[in-house]
C-alpha cells in the first residue's frame, strides 16, 4: 500500500500555550477527546497513552519531538485489533503558530497505510476530535462531537 498523509488545520482563539495544555493534559482531553485521558511526561523517547472512562488503552505511541508551545509528534497506533486491524503504527504532529488573534492549529497524520482501517478512522476522528478543543477553549463549555448523533 502507498503512504498517505492526513492534514488538518483550525484557527482557535486561545493562545498557543492553552492549546498546548487543551493537547496534553487529561482534564482537557477527557472533555472533547472521546472521554480519554491523556497519559505521558511528554519527552522525547516517552510512552503516550489515550485512556478510556474504563483504564483501558486506547491508543499507544511514542514521543518523537517536543518543542513547547510549537510542535509536538508522536507515533500514533489504535490499541483494539478491531479498531486498526493490522495497520502499523502512524505518525501525529500538531504544529502551533501564534497569530494575533489566537493559534492556528496544523494536525500532520501521516506514515498512513492509504485505505487502512487507521486512515479511515483518523480521517473522521480529527475534526471531531479538533472541533471539541476550539470549542472548549474558545468558550469553556465542553462538546465531545465525537458523540454527537444525527437529528
Amino acid at each position: 500500500m502507498n503512504k498517505a498523509e492526513y492534514v488538518y488545520m483550525a484557527i482557535i482563539a486561545a493562545s498557543r500555550e492553552d492549546v498546548w495544555r487543551g493537547l496534553t493534559t487529561p482534564e482537557f482531553t477527557r472533555q472533547y477527546w472521546h472521554q480519554t485521558d491523556v497519559r505521558s511526561d511528554f519527552e522525547a523517547g516517552s510512552t503516550i497513552e489515550f485512556l478510556s472512562p474504563s483504564g483501558e488503552v486506547a491508543v499507544s505511541g511514542e514521543i518523537l519531538k517536543t518543542d513547547y508551545p510549537e510542535e509536538l509528534s508522536y507515533t500514533w497506533l489504535f490499541a483494539s485489533d478491531a479498531e486498526r486491524g493490522d495497520d502499523a503504527p502512524s505518525r501525529v504532529t500538531f504544529k502551533l503558530q501564534a497569530l494575533d488573534v489566537g493559534t492556528r492549529l496544523l494536525v500532520i497524520h501521516d506514515q498512513l497505510e492509504a485505505g487502512s482501517r487507521t486512515h479511515e478512522m483518523i480521517s473522521f476522528g480529527w475534526p471531531h476530535v479538533i472541533c471539541g478543543l476550539k470549542t472548549l477553549l474558545e468558550t469553556r463549555n465542553a462538546v465531545d462531537f465525537s458523540l454527537a448523533q444525527a437529528s
